[in-house]
């Protein structure tokens, strides 16, 4: 974005001043939108997102709002924007004076920050988390950094943050997700970007590519999905993932797995066909049946984990083949064979430890910078990969990176990357593409996730929720309601 903005601005295409009178005036039109009776106040510091405050404070007060504003820097923020407005800026330590207004706009630092805020800075903020009032945080909050999310020092907890032309990935990865409050990004004159580095996980974007009038179509058009999973003992994984292939739409799954979980899972999911994999003819004929195969959750670590693995990938040919816990976790420091195996129309589903076990590397690197993680072993093997993590993210060669953007208090708990695995095999079935199944997994998941309680909600409760979060999804109208681009709830909503 910073590099999208100096562009703009140095080949003439706009300019620094319109720039900031665009997004002073979206600003200004969704808090009037969202706070429409009672004063309302700003807090600037010297930078342009100071300005962008005070622009939207003067266009309310153009409108007839009362308004208080308030000096956070060491000097007025440059160019002056008040435009002869008498709108008197105020020392910080008045900012008491604020306390009875309808929301305050938060401008004292922008997205340049990388260390801790300044002393005076850190006071302006603590000022503006202690005041009480609805705070919205212009582009992003004050004191987050906002490429990582990481907030190295004092942070404004806003209520609502309105990014300037595309959402900033900081506001998606904890803890700057927590301080960003509610997100929204509206449009502001930026010159299209000569290329998308990442694409935030929309119920619009996925709606554009589901299958339409899945209502009308065959058990065949929805598709097989076969799922290998679960060892002796851990019969929950398989349940959990044919139940999730099953609610996410898979015309029929036939479930291998070891020949002690038969009862368990005929009575669990009693729509799935029971496969013996200790049958050899059973085995390979669920696997020449399928249209998507799905190897891993729960199916153990030792050499029949591995067999089984390594017989899914080569029975799959050109066919779709998710890789999922265990199903990966048998790799472990074996990532030059692994790539072997891998067909490009594969998706691979590790966390952050089972993506440093399979390559040898330090997870810290990894947890440092998932994004460029999940980039290069999706380069590395050739095919789709989802790094699990807050955010989760999806690459797949030749294609943007996709953040995911939902969550709730499910996503934390056990057995919940086996909903993932099942659904993206479904959705892998009706006849999406790799990075499309993964990622709207991941934004059906995190919706299920997000429609239960805060407390007690657990993995087993998320298949029954998937059918309502893709109505949900196909049921959206219309395209983006601009300026605004992108809508994000704090939690449980569906993001626009």
């Amino acid at each position: 974005m910073a590099a999208l903005d100096s562009e703009a601005i140095s080949s003439g295409n706009t300019s620094e001043r319109a720039l900031i009178e665009s997004a002073g005036r979206e600003v200004a039109h969704l808090v009037q939108q969202i706070f429409p009776h009672g004063p309302l106040a700003a807090i600037a510091g010297s930078g342009h997102n100071g300005a962008d405050a005070l622009v939207a404070l003067r266009t309310l007060h153009a409108w007839g709002r009362t308004t208080l504003a308030f000096q956070a820097g060491p000097r007025a923020p440059d160019p002056d924007v008040l435009a002869g407005w008498a709108i008197p800026l105020r020392p910080v330590t008045e900012l008491s004076k604020a306390a009875g207004c309808a929301a305050l706009l938060d401008g004292v630092l922008g997205t340049g920050l990388r260390d801790a805020p300044r002393d005076e800075a850190s006071a302006a903020i603590a000022a503006v988390n202690a005041l009480g009032v609805p705070v919205v945080s212009v582009d992003v909050p004050s004191g987050m950094n906002a490429s990582t999310g990481e907030v190295p020092g004092a942070c404004v907890r806003a209520d609502l943050t309105i990014c300037l032309g595309w959402p900033k990935l900081g506001v998606l990865r904890p803890p700057g997700r927590e301080a960003a409050g509610d997100v929204v990004a509206v449009e502001i004159g930026f010159p299209p970007p000569p290329s998308l580095g990442a694409v935030a996980i929309t119920g619009r974007w996925l709606r554009d590519r589901l299958p339409e009038d899945a209502s009308r179509r065959s058990k065949r058009d929805a598709g097989y999905v076969a799922l290998v999973a679960g060892c002796e003992g851990m019969a929950g994984a398989a349940v959990l993932a044919a139940r999730a292939a099953l609610r996410g739409g898979a015309g029929v799954v036939r479930v291998v797995s070891h020949p002690a979980n038969r009862e368990i899972i005929q009575k669990c999911v009693p729509g799935a066909v029971f496969a013996s994999w200790a049958d050899e003819k059973e085995l390979a004929n669920a696997l020449e049946w399928a249209h998507v195969i799905v190897a891993g959750p729960g199916l153990g670590r030792d050499a029949e984990a591995r067999r089984l693995t390594e017989l899914a990938l080569s029975s799959a040919g050109a066919r779709p083949v998710v890789l999922d816990a265990d199903g990966l976790s048998v790799w472990e420091g074996a990532a030059d064979e692994l790539s072997g195996h891998i067909p490009a129309t594969a998706v691979l589903t590790p966390h952050p430890g089972e993506m440093a076990r399979i390559l040898g590397r330090p997870i810290d690197g990894i947890l440092g910078d998932p994004f460029a993680a999940a980039a290069e072993a999706s380069r590395e093997f050739g095919c789709t990969l989802m790094l699990k993590g807050e955010p989760t993210v999806v690459a797949a060669p030749g294609e943007p990176l996709y953040v995911a953007t939902t969550r709730g208090p499910a996503l934390a708990a056990g057995g919940t990357g086996d909903v993932v695995a099942g659904l993206t095999g479904a959705l892998l079935a009706s006849g999406l593409a790799g990075h499309a199944a993964a990622a709207g997994a991941l934004l059906l998941t995190g919706l299920a996730a997000g429609q239960g309680p805060a407390v007690g909600h657990t993995a087993e409760d998320l298949p029954d929720n998937l059918p309502a979060a893709r109505a949900a999804v196909a049921n959206l109208e219309g395209e983006s309601s601009g300026p605004v681009l992108f809508a994000l709830p704090q939690i449980g909503d569906l993001p626009a």
